[in-house]
C-alpha cells in the first residue's frame, strides 16, 4: 500500500477520534441483547446514511445492518462488527455506564461497531482510491445466537460476492496500541451441554427412601472434571464448564431433579470425541450406580475459527504500516472462547480475525471480557481500530 494512502488513513482516523468515542459511549449506555439489537441497528443505519454510504440494508439476518462502499473495481471484500451486549450488571461508575439494568457491553462490541463506523467514514472519503468495493457488516447475535449464520442465510456474502473478510476483536491480554495476529486455529469448537439428573423425592431426614439428585449431580460434576484432568491428552486444549446449576423445591425435601447447563470447548477433534463419549456413556453409568438417571443433551454450536494465512498476511502488513512491526504481537495459542465469525470462514470465504490491544494496567483497564468491570481506553483504541480495518480493506482489495 502506498505511503500516501497510509498517511491519509491515519489522518482521517485521528480527526474522527471524538466522533468514535461519542458513538461508542452512546452504544455502551444503550446495550441490547442478542437478536434484539433494534435501537443499535437504527443507530448504525443513521450513522451510515450520515456518512453517505452508497447502499444501506437493514433487517439482514433479522436485526443486522449492511452497508456498501463502491470503489473503482469489481472485487468486494467484507468487514464485520458484532453488535450485541451481555446479560450482566455493570459495576463501572463512569458517566457512560449502562443505563439498562442487567445489560452491559462487557465484550467490546460497542467498540467494534464504533470502529467499523469510523472505517466507513474513512473509506467513503477515499472511495475514488479504492480498487473495489467494501461491504460493511454489522452483525447481531454473536453471544450465542449465531447471528453470522443468520446473515449468511440471508445472503450477506452475495450481491456482490465477497472475495475475503476480516474482523477485529478487542484483546484484553494485549497492550493498548498493539495489534495481535494468529495463524491457523484462533478460537475453539463450542458445544452447549445440558445435564439433567433425575432422582426421587423424600424427606431429608430419610434420604434412604429417595434418590438425592443434588448429591448425584455433585458426583457427576466432579467426575467430569476428573476425566478432563486425568483421562484425556494433557496436550489437547479443552474444557467443560458449567455456568448454571438449578434444582430442588424445598430445604427439607430431597431433590428429585437437578439441571446443569454449560459448555464444552475444544480445539483438537480427538479431545472433543473423548469428552462426548464420556458424557454420553460413562457419566450416565455413574448416575445409574447411585440410583439416578442422567439425561445428556449436547448441541453443537460455533465451529472453530481457522484464520486464512493470506488474510493474516494482509493484517500483519497493515499493522506494520500503522503501528510498526514492533507493535505486532503473535498470539501463541488458540483461545478456548467461541466466535461465530467462524461461519464466514466455513462458508468458504478467506477470513481472519485479529486482536486490538486494550490493556492499560496503569490507567485501570485490566478487567477481562465478560466481567462487570470491563472497559477500555476508547480515546486511544478506537482510532487505531478504525484505521486498521480501513487499511486491511484496501490491502485485501489489492492482494487477495
Amino acid at each position: 500500500m502506498k505511503r500516501s494512502t497510509v498517511a491519509e488513513i491515519k489522518s482521517h482516523a485521528k480527526r474522527l477520534g471524538p466522533r468514535l468515542v461519542a458513538w461508542r459511549r452512546h452504544l455502551h449506555m444503550h446495550p441490547e441483547p442478542s437478536m434484539q439489537e433494534h435501537e443499535t441497528g437504527a443507530f448504525v443505519e443513521a450513522r451510515l446514511r450520515e456518512i453517505g454510504v452508497d447502499s444501506v440494508r437493514t433487517g439482514v439476518g433479522e436485526t443486522g445492518v449492511v452497508g456498501l462502499i463502491r470503489g473503482r473495481g469489481r472485487r468486494t471484500v467484507g468487514l464485520r462488527a458484532d453488535m450485541d451486549a451481555l446479560e450482566l450488571e455493570e459495576a463501572n461508575q463512569v458517566p457512560y455506564r449502562s443505563r439498562r439494568p442487567g445489560l452491559m457491553h462487557a465484550c467490546g462490541h460497542d467498540g467494534h461497531v464504533a470502529c467499523l463506523l469510523g472505517t466507513a467514514a474513512i473509506l467513503k472519503a477515499m472511495r475514488n482510491q479504492l480498487p473495489g468495493n467494501v461491504k460493511l457488516i454489522f452483525q447481531p447475535g454473536e453471544e450465542g445466537a449465531g447471528g453470522a449464520a443468520r446473515m449468511i442465510a440471508d445472503g450477506v456474502l452475495e450481491k456482490p460476492k465477497l472475495s475475503a473478510i476480516a474482523a477485529l476483536h478487542v484483546d484484553t491480554e494485549t497492550a493498548c496500541g498493539k495489534v495481535a495476529i494468529r495463524r491457523g486455529y484462533h478460537t475453539a469448537q463450542v458445544d452447549d451441554i445440558v445435564l439433567t439428573v433425575r432422582g426421587k423425592t423424600s424427606h431429608v431426614a430419610r434420604p434412604d427412601l429417595g434418590v438425592d439428585a443434588i448429591s448425584v449431580a455433585c458426583q457427576v460434576f466432579l467426575a467430569i472434571q476428573q476425566f478432563v484432568a486425568r483421562h484425556t491428552n494433557a496436550l489437547d486444549r479443552k474444557l467443560i464448564g458449567f455456568g448454571l446449576i438449578s434444582g430442588g423445591t424445598r430445604m427439607n425435601v430431597v431433590a428429585d431433579r437437578v439441571r446443569l447447563e454449560g459448555t464444552i470447548r475444544t480445539i483438537e477433534p480427538e479431545g472433543r470425541e473423548a469428552l462426548l463419549r464420556f458424557l454420553k456413556r460413562d457419566a450416565s453409568r455413574l448416575a445409574a450406580s447411585m440410583g439416578a438417571r442422567l439425561q445428556v443433551e449436547i448441541r453443537e454450536s460455533y465451529p472453530p475459527l481457522a484464520n486464512d494465512d493470506r488474510v493474516v498476511d494482509v493484517v500483519a502488513a497493515s499493522a506494520c504500516d500503522l503501528v510498526s512491526e514492533s507493535n505486532v504481537v503473535q498470539i501463541e495459542r488458540p483461545v478456548l472462547g467461541g466466535e461465530d465469525f467462524s461461519y464466514f470462514a466455513l462458508a468458504g470465504v478467506p477470513a481472519a480475525m485479529f486482536g486490538l490491544g486494550i490493556r492499560d494496567e496503569k490507567k485501570g483497564f485490566a478487567a477481562p471480557g465478560h466481567n462487570a468491570n470491563f472497559d477500555f481506553p476508547d480515546r486511544r483504541v478506537l482510532p487505531l481500530g478504525a484505521a486498521m480495518l480501513a487499511a486491511v480493506a484496501v490491502r485485501l482489495l489489492e492482494q487477495v
